[in-house]
């Protein structure tokens, strides 16, 4: 039931005394191979892996010497997908790890281990649900080691596969502040030489588990690898390997159609194992660094995570979905207090939203001005996933602000010239 003339009035006259500010600290962070003889093998897994130890990049002057690289941000599905492994069967571990999910997509798509830790992205984790587009759950048993059934008695693992939503996603990411990673990345040959105390080996496509810990923070990271197939001529590269020469290399590199590399050596080193590596791609050395560790695992990981860190740093743009910056909607159908607070609620609850102020509310809308960290078009991207608005008009509207504390109209209590076309939205 409509509420009487008299009600809406008095419910109209205490919104109009309502400001809600929501602060968030918005952030302001900032070819495929041709085919040939013979293929490199694809370095590739499911399974997260985690790296950890010291290490030393020597990065300085990269920027400087890199060519000035112009790329056009592009989608690839499958960067937008992940899995998570669930610790129990309970609603909040699945709502956790959708959570986790989207964290690991969002540092996919910027190549920015960071990006997790940034307000507006923090602020969106609780209703990360919002932005899956599919989920499945898929229940096996696995030992230890993660061979199913082998090994004594299995474990049994459940994982979620989550897809999200590139459209909102890509407007989250945009709406933090963050860079956008393209989906089009080089997949880097990696020229691998590991000597544990018996002589320099290569390591090529018939070991691929070898290299399973790179493989797998690679995916994580975005980003895949391949292996050279190991043919007279590439084994008696090893000493241009050992020596890191990328450049001598490259001929090699070419002969898979490609002209990116990941040039590393893994040894042992004061009680543990140190890799030394050098990432280059069209002849221009991007990244070089080193890492020690105990775990030789963790040293052979962490050829992905600076190669990751290189290549997005180079290739990352910032999205265009609007400017950040102040914008007028109009609501219609807020009638009631519950409905003006559940509007309220969502607003401050949207990542995006820095802050909100009632301007004018009147029987047939209730007109806000937001501050947004990016454009209305970003803001019709994220609504869309929830049901709570629904657009009913779009346009973009000029902004005037509310009158400055102390200005003659806000001195008599006017309010703004009211803006033309305001995009109208209507609660679902």
């Amino acid at each position: 039931m409509r509420p009487t003339s008299r009600a809406l009035s008095s419910f109209l006259l205490s919104v109009l005394a309502f400001t809600c500010a929501v602060s968030t600290g918005a952030a302001a962070q900032q070819a495929a191979p041709a085919a040939h003889a013979n293929k490199p093998a694809i370095v590739g897994a499911s399974k997260p892996a985690t790296t950890s130890g010291n290490s030393t990049a020597s990065n300085g002057d990269d920027d400087a010497t890199a060519a000035p690289v112009k790329i056009k941000p592009m989608r690839d599905p499958a960067l937008y997908r992940t899995e998570v492994t669930l610790t129990s069967q309970g609603d909040n571990e699945r709502r956790a790890a959708t959570a986790r999910g989207l964290g690991q997509v969002i540092v996919k798509l910027t190549g920015n281990v960071q990006a997790v830790g940034n307000p507006v992205i923090r602020k969106a984790m609780p209703s990360a649900q919002s932005y899956v587009s599919d989920a499945k759950t898929e229940t096996a048993a696995s030992d230890s080691e993660g061979n199913t059934a082998v090994g004594g008695a299995p474990i049994y693992k459940t994982t979620m596969s989550l897809a999200y939503d590139p459209v909102a996603v890509d407007a989250l990411i945009a709406g933090a502040g963050l860079k956008y990673w393209t989906g089009i990345r080089p997949k880097p040959i990696l020229w691998l030489a590991i000597d544990d105390g018996r002589g320099a080996r290569l390591v090529t496509g018939q070991q691929i588990n070898v290299v399973k810990p790179l493989a797998q923070r690679g995916l994580e990271r975005g980003l895949r690898f391949l292996l050279p197939a190991g043919s007279a001529v590439e084994q008696s590269a090893l000493a241009s390997i050992l020596a890191l020469n990328a450049s001598a290399l490259q001929t090699l590199t070419a002969r898979y159609g490609n002209d990116a590399q990941l040039v590393g050596k893994i040894y042992r080193a004061n009680g543990g194992w140190t890799g030394d590596w050098v990432l280059s791609q069209a002849g221009v050395e991007l990244s070089r660094w080193t890492f020690s560790d105990p775990d030789a695992r963790r040293v052979i990981a962490s050829g992905a995570d600076t190669s990751a860190d290189a290549i997005a740093q180079r290739d990352a743009v910032y999205l265009s979905i609007g400017a950040a910056g102040s914008y007028m909607i109009d609501i219609a159908g807020v009638d009631n207090q519950a409905e003006f607070v559940k509007v309220m609620a969502y607003l401050q609850r949207l990542a995006i939203v820095k802050h909100v102020t009632v301007v004018e509310a009147a029987p047939d809308h209730l007109r806000l001005l937001m501050d947004l960290g990016l454009g209305p078009t970003g803001f019709r991207m994220i609504i869309a996933t929830d049901d709570v608005l629904v657009p009913l008009s779009t346009p973009d509207a000029p902004v005037t602000p509310p009158p400055a504390p102390g200005s003659d109209d806000a001195a008599l209590g006017l309010p703004p010239p009211p803006p033309s076309n305001v995009p109208r939205y209507g609660l679902k």
